[in-house]
């Protein structure tokens, strides 16, 4: 009888034992090795909250299976309390495995675990070169941030291995897109296309360059900087007409054909069909006398003269002296030009006004119809004598 009651007590106390151990030791061979490391139930590190198959090695626990089947591997430098981690990772849809810490590994591939399934994204650094490669996407690879709506790409990023681009910091670390090969570069949209200058390119739709199908338009002036000289296109200073002309001491060329048709030079003249060697031997005086200049003549249906100075009626005055006949033949034969007219070599020196030559020209008109009224006078005096010794 008391053979019996021994065994029974040992029998219970071993499956006692058995239902009551709650981890199991690995393999340690000989004395204490392998004693620090286990397969326990996570339950004993979670005061129940949380079941599960805990690993520990060297007395810390290093990853557990939970009740949801997700896995959790702690990092061994600043590791997270077990339950923390589990609920980390539970609060991650869909997530099967969860790491405190970096994982290491000679490629990743990424895909959808069913038969044919060929779809993939690839994740490989080895040989000096890291890539991202997604293969069999039809839809293309799509990288998304979802919160915070912004992608940060750092350093030179290039585009294509037969004609490379880049895009990224340039020289003094402005962003640069650099095309780096003799092809065209393109940027296009089915709609304007906006370039904004200054602030406003998230809150407004007045770019200051945007191009359209038919147009190309700019909300502010337009300027060329080249070797000191300045063109400006753009409005007047009053803001009230359209200006284009250089800013700085210099002239324009205004050409077809690769050719100068008119030039404006700094001098505020105009020279039209005439070169830069033809504007060299023009006169001072006559620069500065004159506004345009024009080579070949000018033909025109009819133009008119606004003059500043006054017209030739003066010599209808009772106080102009009219010349005699004599003073002007003694002149003539003298100057060998009417008074007042210029000489032959004057007007092919200076060239000659054409106001103050149709003044001059009115003037003799004038001079000679007073002539002829003198002498259609003596005329009829002479006939009245005649007639009186007649009679």
């Amino acid at each position: 009888m008391k053979r019996i009651l021994v065994l029974t007590v040992i029998v219970i106390g071993f499956i006692s034992g058995m239902n009551g151990q709650t981890y199991y030791n690995m393999w340690r061979g000989v004395g204490e090795w392998g004693k620090p490391d286990w397969l326990a139930n996570f339950a004993m590190r979670t005061a129940d909250a949380t079941t599960g198959i805990d690993f520990t090695t060297s007395y810390a626990c290093r990853g557990f299976v939970n009740a949801n089947g997700r896995w959790g591997f702690i990092s061994p430098a600043t590791p997270l309390p077990p339950s923390s981690l589990s609920n980390v990772i539970d609060g991650i849809k869909n997530l099967t495995i969860g790491a405190q810490g970096w994982i290491c590994a000679e490629g990743f591939s990424v895909r959808t675990l069913f038969d044919n399934i060929t779809t993939t994204l690839d994740l490989l650094s080895a040989d000096g070169k890291s890539s991202i490669t997604s293969n069999g996407d039809n839809q293309g690879l799509h990288i998304r941030s979802a919160v915070g709506n912004k992608i940060y790409l750092y350093n030179k990023v290039y585009f294509d291995q037969h004609f490379w681009t880049s895009f990224g910091p340039g020289r003094n670390n402005d962003p640069t897109i650099h095309n780096t090969h003799d092809k065209m570069f393109r940027l296009g949209s089915n709609g304007t296309v906006g370039i904004w200058g200054a602030a406003g390119v998230d809150t407004n739709d007045k770019p200051q360059l945007h191009v359209t199908g038919t147009q190309v338009k700019t909300t502010v002036p337009i300027k060329v900087d080249q070797n000191d000289i300045t063109l400006f296109m753009g409005l007047a200073e009053d803001l009230k007409d359209a200006w284009v002309g250089t800013t700085t001491a210099q002239g324009m060329h205004l050409g077809t054909n690769n050719k100068t048709v008119v030039y404006l030079a700094p001098d505020d003249n105009m020279y039209v069909g005439l070169t830069d060697d033809d504007v060299k031997t023009i006169r001072q005086e006559l620069k500065s006398k004159y506004k345009l200049f024009v080579a070949d003549g000018t033909l025109s249906e009819d133009y008119a003269i606004a003059p500043k100075s006054s017209w030739s009626d003066f010599v209808f005055d009772e106080s102009y002296r009219l010349p005699s006949i004599a003073e002007v033949d003694a002149f003539v034969k003298e100057n060998k030009h009417l008074p007042d007219v210029p000489s032959a070599k004057q007007v092919a020196e200076e060239g000659y006004s054409q106001h103050d030559m149709n003044k001059v020209l009115l003037q003799k008109i004038e001079e000679l119809t007073l002539y002829t009224i003198q002498q259609q006078k003596e005329i009829q005096d002479l006939k009245s004598e005649l007639n009186n010794l007649k009679k």
